[in-house]
């Protein structure tokens, strides 16, 4: 594997751009549904587990 190289401060930048900009994006637009669209915010009922394993 070769070295790696440090990124100038310019590319830092632009790569905390490009990893922060979809999740920008997703909760803009949740965000956006819940306030403008009245969609009701999701819950967990007690005792439901946030996801399931497989069998």
């Amino acid at each position: 594997m070769p070295p790696k190289i440090p990124l100038t401060p310019d590319q830092q930048r632009i790569r905390v751009i490009v990893l922060s900009f979809p999740l920008l994006v997703a909760t803009s637009y949740v965000l956006f549904k819940r306030l403008y669209l009245g969609e009701e915010q999701r819950t967990l009922k007690p005792g439901e587990k946030i996801a399931s394993r497989p069998a």
